[in-house]
């Protein structure tokens, strides 16, 4: 059995009715929140702190009202040249200054993506792609266009919380198992994870650190250690208990904590990235996977 905050599972079921009111109310707080304008009501006085001591033309618009840009960008996958639509509109309410679409751009793609670090005592770990172009791909295929890849987003999924412990990002090729140690930070009790994850080091890592390593084993494994005594160890206990009973043991259902992760992130803030250069396409999605956690945290959907 297993019960979080917001969604409590017990072996695939919910152990108490959601209530709707409350999970509707949290949805549309949880997009208020997100996208709150009353820290930017007195503007002029964030402005004026932020220019002091500034070399060259002081700021039009102080970081608040970006940082609010930012996350209807994120959000909705807004163009920037819409993000202008959108100021226009702070400027009917609050009287705001507009400014172009290239200084948007400038502001935006110079806000540094804080590292996302939510230490949790268990966690299912995996990877999922991000779209980097939005042509589609039967057009694609049809006039034998190039595929311009993907983004690797690598989560560290917090299995009670539902949201993002670590995260890494990669280019397509690189393989899941390379982003582990990245995703741990050495606190965890559990570590949940697919077959891709199957390696001597992997298992050493999580030994070393105290770590229950719920991870099965790929086909014809060996039950002998070979450097590995956590490997060994599981090996023998899935030989032994057969791997379907050794998955009901160990709970290795919660496993698909992140899968439901990901879905959530890609159904609210979108699998499509805009960006053309490597760095602006990571700040995408660091930015989606940020503002996505924020969101979780403020979602209710049980008493």
């Amino acid at each position: 059995m297993f019960v979080q905050d917001n969604n409590p599972i017990v072996q695939g079921k919910r152990d108490n009715k959601r209530i709707w009111s409350l999970y509707n109310e949290s949805l549309v707080r949880r997009m208020k929140d997100i996208l709150d304008l009353k820290d930017i009501g007195d503007y002029r006085h964030d402005l004026k702190y932020q220019s002091r001591g500034k070399k060259g033309r002081p700021f039009i618009l102080p970081d608040k009202i970006i940082e609010i840009l930012a996350r209807i960008r994120a959000v909705f996958n807004a163009s920037f040249r819409s993000l202008v639509s959108y100021l226009r509109i702070f400027q009917e309410i609050l009287g705001v200054p507009r400014i172009s679409y290239t200084s948007i751009f400038r502001r935006i793609r110079g806000i540094k993506v804080p590292e996302i670090m939510n230490p949790s005592s268990s966690v299912a770990i995996d990877s999922t792609g991000f779209k980097t172009t939005i042509r589609g791909d039967w057009m694609s295929n049809k006039w034998a266009k190039k595929r311009k890849g993907w983004i690797k987003l690598h989560v560290s999924a917090d299995t009670e919380r539902i949201m993002a412990s670590r995260i890494s990002l990669t280019a397509e090729h690189s393989h899941d198992a390379t982003q582990f140690g990245k995703l741990i930070t050495g606190s965890e009790q559990r570590v949940f994870a697919d077959k891709a994850y199957d390696s001597r080091s992997i298992f050493n890592l999580l030994r070393n650190n105290d770590s229950e390593a719920i991870i099965p084993l790929r086909k014809n494994f060996s039950t002998l250690s070979r450097a590995s005594p956590l490997r060994g160890k599981t090996a023998r206990e899935i030989r032994k208990l057969g791997e379907e009973e050794w998955k009901r043991v160990h709970e290795y259902g919660k496993r698909w904590t992140v899968e439901i992760y990901f879905s959530g992130l890609k159904r609210v803030m979108g699998e499509i990235i805009r960006a053309k250069r490597t760095d602006y396409m990571i700040q995408e999605v660091g930015l989606k996977v940020l503002y996505y956690n924020i969101m979780r945290e403020n979602t209710r959907a049980y008493g």
